[in-house]
């Protein structure tokens, strides 16, 4: 084992949550709730979402975001009705082909969808 592998392994072991990788298709967009530094950089954009737990997911993103920024999210996640709105998540790592969310606030009945999508998805793998 590298020492990159054992530090991979020493975050997955901090998580709260398992995260689950995700089938193609699913989408998510982002926006700024509030701009930290008055920058007039365009700070909205699109994403792949390339895995989720209930507590965060990792995108994969042409367009830039900025750590520490809050931003509100919406998911569209694949083979599931309703889009899962996020009020506040904050990014906790870039690097050039993704970014990491952790979320911090969403309405409790889109929480409830969250769950849903996501015990769907352990019951398909089982």
């Amino acid at each position: 084992m590298t020492p990159f592998d054992a530090h991979k392994r020493h975050i997955a072991e901090r998580r709260k949550y398992r995260r689950t990788l995700l089938p193609p298709g699913s989408l998510l967009s982002f926006a700024p709730i509030t701009v930290l530094d008055g920058s007039t950089e365009i700070l909205e954009g699109e994403g792949i979402v390339l895995d989720i737990s209930q507590g965060g997911c990792r995108v994969s993103s042409e367009q830039r975001i900025k750590l520490e920024q809050p931003y509100s999210l919406i998911l569209q996640l694949p083979s599931y009705p309703k889009p899962v709105a996020i009020d506040s998540a904050i990014p906790r790592w870039i690097d050039q082909e993704a970014f990491g969310v952790m979320f911090i606030a969403m309405q409790q009945q889109q929480e409830r969808f969250l769950q849903e999508f996501l015990q769907s998805l352990r019951e398909d793998a089982a």
